[in-house]
């Protein structure tokens, strides 16, 4: 990971940081982390563990796609499955989310099937 990219990192987790009202103190609290360690982070000097992003997302109530990539995420290949998802009524959210979840889980399994 480049310089760059650890900068624009700590400046989002500082942003959620501070648009979730918590001081470095507080969220290293809550993160079981150190205030001092979560400013290196902000600053791009540190990274954090896989752990510690999943702790951070939780309790900023973010995503690490956001924290990682802003949004820069790609959904260009995913753009006309979201338009037509888009198109649906909202009463069908639910059944929507179920269908895919199970897709997801399909997919998962076949993939584990392929690497044995």
């Amino acid at each position: 990971m480049n310089v760059e990219m650890k900068r624009e990192i700590g400046l989002r987790l500082r942003q959620k940081r501070e648009s979730a009202g918590y001081t470095r103190e507080q969220l290293g609290e809550l993160c079981s982390l150190s205030p001092r360690f979560i400013a290196n982070v902000e600053f791009g000097t540190s990274t954090f563990s896989l752990d510690s992003l999943m702790t951070i997302c939780r309790i900023l109530s973010c995503s690490s796609d956001y924290i990682l990539f802003g949004d820069r995420v790609d959904t260009g290949a995913w753009s006309g499955t979201i338009e037509k998802i888009q198109q649906l009524d909202i009463r069908y959210q639910e059944c929507t989310e179920k269908v895919l979840q199970g897709l997801i889980e399909v997919i998962a399994k076949s993939k584990e099937r392929e690497s044995f």
